[in-house]
């Protein structure tokens, strides 16, 4: 399922407002062009919780920002023989603690290879080295 925008702090309190004035889920996203579902959803969480802000997400913090994720994408297609030592070297020079252990799990290596190379689908930086014949 894709992910969709946020509604804004403004929207949210405006359907708050509407359901305390005794106006239907139904009623309320037919006027701000909203679906029943998440006024519903709001309604719901400001009954709860008696805020309508955004509530910290479950899981770890991403370790990994988006511009590094950038980065690792841009070296791995440049070299697809890039090694995770010299991918951890440039994220530390860049100001992001991570360890060796930690880039296999982003996709973006695997994928960032692979598109790089088409000839070989699904070939990842980590086993190119030990393929033999030419890749």
């Amino acid at each position: 399922m894709a992910k969709t925008k946020e509604l804004s702090k403004d929207t949210r309190n405006k359907i708050v407002d509407l359901h305390q004035a005794g106006k239907t889920e139904s009623a309320i996203g037919k006027q701000l062009g909203v679906k029943k579902s998440t006024v519903g959803a709001i309604i719901r969480k400001w009954k709860t919780y008696k805020t309508t802000d955004n509530l910290p997400r479950s899981g770890a913090p991403r370790k990994i920002s988006p511009r590094g994720v950038k980065m690792i994408t841009r070296t791995v297609s440049k070299n697809p023989r890039t090694t995770r030592g010299d991918l951890v070297n440039d994220l530390q020079r860049a100001g992001t603690k991570v360890t060796k252990a930690t880039l296999p799990l982003l996709s973006v290596t695997h994928y960032a290879a692979r598109d790089s190379n088409p000839a070989v689908p699904g070939v990842s930086p980590c086993l190119s080295q030990y393929m033999s014949g030419p890749v």
